[in-house]
């Protein structure tokens, strides 16, 4: 399929073994309502299908490109993508998000109205159990707060930014081990450059990760204490925190941080108020949101 010389996206995925699910992103893509994108396919060298069933979507997508890394690092990869970009913007993805059809249009009308030069989006799980809902809903509250709070954060799992600031802010630091999506998203707000997060629309989360790791539970009860300190419920610390949540916050580090901020944040007098009061609106909008 044609491309239009310079696509409103580029699409950047980095993957390593990623034959069960790259596939089935790269079909949420064939089907989106808008073709002004491209996509560019960052593999590790992977020792699975990964390859070769990407390659199957090559006359399907409106450009598909494949590009082999020899350093398994997603900064590496993601780097590597954006070196070959020529999108407006730059959307980096996982390789097991899954995107409603409208996700791409959405997002391009939602620029065009705010065009924000980094950005990242709202999210909705992958499954529809009531406990995942509340642990989505406090993820993207971690994020809201912290963009509130000018200290912008994101999760590497999407990612936005206008191409021709990507090479002013860095890139990724393929240095960085841990939460080098934040670090990136920081810099750039450091340099002046504006970040927002997007509401609407919403790509889906993989919580795949947490569920291998046996850490899921722990998670979602992590969440629904902190939606019930938000939103000034009481906590029965003995039923309801045992252990002090000590190992679940060396697990989940990167959000328990945001969280301290967050709460020291909310004990202040004064405009910092607003900030919480804010969060309460929009905690009160997802509650009522059915599951979908």
């Amino acid at each position: 399929m044609s491309l239009p010389i310079k696509p409103f996206f580029s699409i950047i995925i980095p993957a390593l073994n990623e034959e069960r699910f790259l596939p089935l992103l790269l079909a949420d893509l064939v089907k989106q309502t808008i073709q002004d994108y491209e996509v560019i396919v960052v593999d590790g060298e992977s020792t699975d299908k990964t390859v070769k069933k990407t390659q199957l979507f090559s006359q399907k997508l409106p450009s598909l490109t494949i590009l082999t890394s020899k350093i398994r690092n997603v900064s590496v990869q993601r780097n590597l993508g954006a070196d070959q970009a020529k999108g407006e913007y730059l959307l980096f993805n996982d390789a097991d998000n899954r995107l409603p059809i409208y996700f791409l249009e959405g997002l391009r009308y939602q620029l065009r109205v705010k065009p924000y030069e980094l950005f990242t989006c709202w999210f909705d799980p992958d499954s529809h159990t009531s406990s995942d809902k509340a642990t989505a809903t406090y993820m993207n509250m971690v994020i809201e707060a912290a963009s509130l709070l000018n200290q912008p954060a994101a999760y590497g799992a999407l990612i936005g930014c206008r191409r021709h600031i990507f090479k002013h802010v860095g890139g990724f630091n393929p240095e960085i081990g841990f939460a080098e999506d934040t670090e990136f998203v920081n810099r750039g707000y450091k340099r002046g450059h504006s970040f927002g997060v997007l509401h609407e629309p919403r790509f889906i989360y993989s919580f795949r990760r947490f569920r291998k790791f046996g850490k899921l539970r722990l998670i979602q009860k992590y969440a629904i204490l902190n939606l019930k300190f938000l939103t000034n419920q009481k906590v029965d610390q003995k039923k309801e925190y045992p252990m002090g949540g000590g190992s679940l916050e060396q697990e989940i580090r990167f959000t328990t941080d945001l969280t301290k901020l967050i709460r020291q944040t909310f004990q202040k007098k004064g405009p910092s108020i607003k900030i919480a009061d804010r969060l309460r609106a929009l905690l009160s909008l997802e509650e009522n949101q059915p599951l979908s």
